[in-house]
């Protein structure tokens, strides 16, 4: 719609009734002051053909009226979303908790937090945190999604003062930043814009996990003393979304239920103990460079195969989780309108599954491999997690046409290829559990411009 108004050619959005917020922010973030719009009590994907009629009829002349007599011309414009202006407020108090519990309140109640209790960001403790980077506190890190705000590195830095980082944890939240700036637009906003219980994961690999403590090994995803540096740097992402890319539950995140996954997901790669390439020398960095790469987790699943000690049945147990997944190859694939494939698949394998599969002579690529080639569904599967015929490509639509029983004969691969598949060692080295998300493209960026800061010991 804002392409078009942008062309000089009028729109008239119809938007289901609580759509309304996340639409004037979208407009924004697509570079309009605003977008015209009605509203209608319901999705229409959840109302009968006769309800959809019964909710139309009302707003045919309205939405008339939006296409040939309203003038946008003073609507569009390239603008984004307001960011918050760098003024300091000062919270007064009986003693310096009760100032901190007013601080706190104020910011909560602003939907500046993550429903945690944040840590003032004073000017000495900004000033403190920038000392982290070597970047000016005015240097432009990114643009960040999914508003298109200004992610300058003091924005940054007063965001991860808040959630607890430290000054050498900065230029990483930096770097998560700029990941995510360069993720594939169309799957940059359709993750965090959706509907679906979708949340973004990071992952750090080189020899900055070790430098900082951030836990490669037990619990990595988990809360407690062994993972504190992943929650506060993981925490600084969540909120520099939220405070900095507009990421506001109602407002761009239209999220249905939500998911914990939209909490902290902060992880390293065990280098350690795991018998492949690191994933980002898989992706063509050198092994001492320092990175972070964001992936969207949309579903997720527990590996669990304590019996088998061959690679073969290994890789088999893992195939079979990938399919119990809520991704289709004809949702992602065949139904875009454009030739990028959206779907994949991330596997975080444990050590312990990690070094049977190696030694019985699966490399990194091999192990895909089998995995793609043993994860199908069959068509019938495939089409009730995708039932909308008119938007699959004309060289899927012959399976709709199968009768019920032909399409459970026939078998689909999960995913296009097995380049689809991103495996990642993780976790305790003597404990044998993986655990599968859902995913699209990920981005993996440097982490750059640290000042050397050692951390306390």
């Amino acid at each position: 719609m804002v392409q078009l108004e942008k062309a000089g050619i009028p729109t008239a959005t119809i938007l289901s009734d609580g759509f309304q917020d996340d639409a004037k922010a979208s407009a924004k973030a697509f570079g309009m002051k605003s977008t015209p719009f009605t509203v209608v009590p319901n999705v229409y994907n959840n109302v009968t053909v006769q309800e959809a009629v019964e909710q139309t009829d009302p707003i045919v002349d309205e939405v008339i009226t939006l296409l040939t007599t309203q003038k946008h011309e003073d609507e569009t414009g390239s603008t984004v979303l307001a960011s918050t202006q760098n003024i300091y407020e000062s919270f007064e108090g009986v003693d310096q908790f009760d100032a901190l519990d007013k601080f706190n309140k104020v910011f909560l109640d602003n939907d500046w937090g993550d429903g945690f209790p944040l840590i003032p960001p004073t000017k000495e403790r900004v000033t403190h945190m920038l000392s982290g980077t070597t970047m000016e506190r005015d240097g432009l890190v990114c643009l960040l999604p999914p508003g298109s705000g200004y992610a300058t590195v003091e924005k940054i830095a007063i965001n991860a003062v808040m959630a607890g980082c430290k000054p050498e944890h900065l230029p990483i939240v930096m770097a998560g930043a700029k990941a995510l700036s360069v993720l594939d637009p169309q799957d940059a906003r359709g993750f965090l814009m959706s509907t679906s219980a979708n949340g973004p994961l990071f992952l750090v690999n080189g020899p900055i996990a070790h430098e900082l403590g951030i836990n490669s090994k037990r619990a990595t995803l988990g809360p407690g003393r062994q993972s504190r540096i992943n929650i506060v740097i993981g925490r600084a992402l969540i909120l520099t979304l939220k405070n900095v890319g507009h990421w506001y539950p109602g407002h761009l995140d239209m999220d249905t239920i939500g998911t914990t996954r939209k909490f902290p997901q902060l992880i390293a790669e065990n280098e350690d103990d795991t018998p492949w390439e690191p994933f980002h020398v898989e992706q063509g960095f050198d092994p001492g460079t320092n990175t972070i790469t964001v992936f969207s987790t949309g579903w997720e699943a527990d590996v669990g195969d304590q019996g088998n000690n061959t690679g073969d049945g290994l890789l088999r147990t893992i195939a079979y989780s990938t399919t119990n997944g809520g991704g289709s190859y004809i949702a992602n694939l065949a139904g875009e309108l454009d030739d990028a494939p959206r779907g994949a698949t991330l596997i975080l394998v444990a050590p312990a599954h990690a070094r049977p599969i190696a030694n019985d002579g699966f490399t990194k690529r091999s192990a895909k491999t089998f995995i793609h080639t043993h994860s199908k569904k069959p068509a019938r599967e495939l089409i009730n997690n995708f039932n909308v015929p008119d938007k699959v490509r004309v060289a899927w639509k012959w399976l709709y046409d199968l009768s019920p029983i032909e399409q459970e004969k026939i078998l689909l691969p999960v995913q296009e290829s097995a380049e689809r598949y991103y495996l990642v060692c993780v976790g305790a080295n003597d404990r044998a559990k993986d655990l599968v998300f859902g995913t699209n493209t990920p981005a993996i960026v440097e982490i750059e411009h640290r000042t050397g800061i050692i951390p306390d010991q």
